[in-house]
């Protein structure tokens, strides 16, 4: 078996008081896809407990089944990402098996790492490498979005006042932790 390892080795710099930043290794993502509308998307809700957000660019934040944080992202119509929800592949297994319904769910838990943000000075920060409107009447806490971050693939999430979470590919880890550090500086 290979052993998983974190690109950023756990790194964490600066406090919340300014701006934090750390990496949150190994958080436990599924890649889930449905059809929506469909008796599969209802059967995939009533099994996990929980409804999918329906509009692209919503968060739903969520204790399941015991687990501290629960962030299901509602990337496009037909597409959610399960954030610390190492359950619902067990979960959702029974339904796999029955011809009845259809949708895809993958473990890309190894793809990316997520970088957490928190701080009164972190959306300043963002400012300075994501050129979407982080202002909250165009982003609002639960909200999801998906974009470059100095040159790297990312989603980002707004999980609470000050605090914020982007999902980078493991290869663009180090690449974006530099980048943020950089544009933060002045502000640590």
């Amino acid at each position: 078996m290979i052993a998983k390892e974190s690109p950023l080795q756990g790194m964490n710099i600066g406090t919340i008081t300014n701006v934090a930043i750390r990496e949150l290794p190994g958080l436990h993502t599924i890649d889930l896809r449905v059809a929506p509308g469909t008796s599969s998307q209802t059967a995939v809700e009533q099994a996990l407990g929980v409804h999918l957000p329906v509009k692209t660019g919503q968060v739903l934040m969520e204790s399941i089944s015991g687990a501290s944080e629960v962030f299901i992202l509602c990337l496009a119509p037909d597409w959610w990402l399960l954030v610390g929800f190492p359950e619902a592949e067990q979960i959702l297994a029974p339904l796999r098996l029955k011809d009845d319904y259809h949708f895809s769910l993958v473990d890309v838990s190894g793809q990316r790492t997520t970088i957490e943000l928190e701080g009164p000075n972190v959306r300043e920060l963002l400012a300075h490498l994501w050129d979407q409107d982080l202002r909250e009447k165009n982003f609002p806490i639960a909200s999801v979005s998906q974009g470059l971050m100095a040159k790297s693939p990312v989603i980002v999430y707004y999980i609470a006042p000050f605090r914020y979470r982007i999902m980078v590919r493991s290869s663009f880890a180090l690449h974006l932790w530099t980048a943020l550090v950089d544009a933060a500086e002045e502000l640590m």
